[in-house]
């Protein structure tokens, strides 16, 4: 039999075909997903209903091309949100996790998301998606016909399976925030305390995952997160395993028992699946931050008259010399703040004569990159109660870059495992449809069909 499953990220849109029987991935077939034009700074904007189209589209090929299918799983950004009406359809643009309105000045010298985590037991984000309600509430930005809230994922998720009404996984219910993991549910009570409705969050559903079929009569999961899903997916259940992810954001997950994460870090507990949980910690900018610096030397080549399509062919070649830089530089990679200090930006230290070159920039961002997970992980690593036995990576940001593997491997001191399949969250996803349809008794046996480079 064969699995579906699409990832709907923030740069581009997956789906994979994969046998379920030897975990091969069949095909994969992707389209770039854009950002809307926005009059406001602070947003960052996609539209809907063009992703709904390209998923159904990348779906449809798979569909004619692999029939019979077995079932759908999906998964995708996080954190975002979108409007919907009482018929399920889009009312607003996706505010995906990259949005900045919770940054915004709002009361008390704080912004919106800096008054909501002063004022409620929980740690709210600009991003997260219900500080994005929050502010556009308070603004009468919210539209008037708004029934329901959702993600992206499960957006796509409710119209595959032919519905109106959306449902979520505790996975994304969570990345909106305001949720209680001691009962896996929204903490409604502090949400309508900020003058939000409660009747707009969708049910949650942990369990029974199938929501509904296609028109072919395809069974649809639910929607999971793409954290779960990429740690499903490359370290399936292992409590041994860390995951370092670097694609457009990065993120280093480990399973955790607790519901509390370490005093004093900047991780975050979320929900994993069957009960269990990750600890995840989620730089804002991760792989952006080498997508940055291709950008800034494609400026510089432009300077000199010459127009390059990318400059990462370039940037590939000079990194496979390997040639030595002696005296590096120090580079922190917030250029988008943290989520405790939106505010904080990067900077480049240890400048010298010697030193201020391309090759040494790549290096320094590629170490900056991999010391912001270091230092997440930090208080999983020194804690005592959890013995890292294989660190994972995952994302384009590792899987095409060997040097990135590399300071990875030299900052955790442990060989790099790369999953053998590429797409490591619709794998993930391909994987928890599998296990929910009833092709797989759970998900131990499910993860049997991860295989390593």
């Amino acid at each position: 039999m064969t699995a579906i499953a699409l990832d709907i990220g923030t740069t581009k849109i997956c789906a994979i075909a994969v046998d379920s029987d030897t975990g091969e991935v069949l095909e994969v077939l992707s389209a770039d997903n854009a950002f809307m034009p926005s009059g406001n700074a602070w947003e960052r904007i996609q539209d809907p209903n063009r992703i709904m189209e390209i998923a159904d589209n990348l779906c449809g090929a798979l569909i004619r091309k692999y029939s019979p299918i077995a079932c759908i799983g999906l998964t995708g950004q996080m954190h975002g949100i979108l409007y919907l009406n009482r018929s399920g359809e889009a009312v607003s643009p996706l505010y995906t996790w990259q949005d900045q309105s919770g940054a915004l000045p709002y009361k008390d010298h704080l912004s919106y998301a800096a008054y909501l985590t002063e004022n409620s037991p929980y740690r709210m984000a600009t991003g997260f998606g219900l500080t994005t309600c929050f502010y556009h509430v308070h603004t009468g930005q919210l539209p008037p016909e708004t029934c329901k809230l959702c993600t992206i994922h499960d957006y796509v998720a409710m119209r595959l399976a032919g519905k109106t009404e959306p449902v979520m996984h505790p996975s994304n219910a969570a990345s909106l925030g305001f949720f209680n993991l001691s009962v896996s549910g929204f903490d409604r009570e502090v949400i309508s305390r900020f003058g939000l409705d409660a009747r707009w969050l969708p049910d949650i559903i942990a369990a029974n995952g199938i929501i509904g079929e296609t028109r072919e009569g395809i069974p649809v999961c639910v929607a999971i997160g793409d954290n779960q899903a990429s740690f499903l997916g490359s370290a399936g259940v292992d409590k041994g395993s860390m995951l370092t992810n670097i694609g457009t954001g990065s993120q280093v997950s480990v399973l955790y028992d607790g519901i509390q994460a370490p005093e004093n870090s900047q991780l975050e507990v979320r929900p994993y699946l069957e009960g269990m949980n990750l600890l995840a910690g989620s730089p804002l900018c991760g792989g952006s931050a080498y997508a940055l610096l291709e950008r800034f030397f494609r400026e510089v080549i432009r300077m000199a008259g010459i127009e390059v399509e990318s400059a990462y062919p370039y940037m590939d070649a000079l990194l496979s010399r390997e040639e030595p830089v002696k005296n590096p530089l120090l580079v922190s990679t917030r250029f988008s703040g943290t989520r405790l200090n939106p505010h904080e930006r990067g900077k480049i230290e240890n400048i010298g004569l010697d030193n201020f070159t391309p090759l040494a920039m790549m290096i320094g961002f590629m170490n900056g990159m991999a010391q912001e997970l270091y230092e997440l992980a930090q208080p999983v690593l020194s804690g005592g109660d959890f013995c890292l036995r294989h660190l994972v990576a995952a994302g384009n940001g590792v899987r095409k870059n060997p040097t990135m593997r590399s300071i990875l491997s030299d900052k955790f001191g442990l060989p790099v495992k790369v999953p053998l399949h590429r797409e490591e969250a619709a794998f993930g996803a391909a994987l928890f449809a599998m296990a929910e349809a009833g092709l797989f008794a759970g998900l131990d046996e499910a993860c049997r069909l991860i295989r390593y480079v």
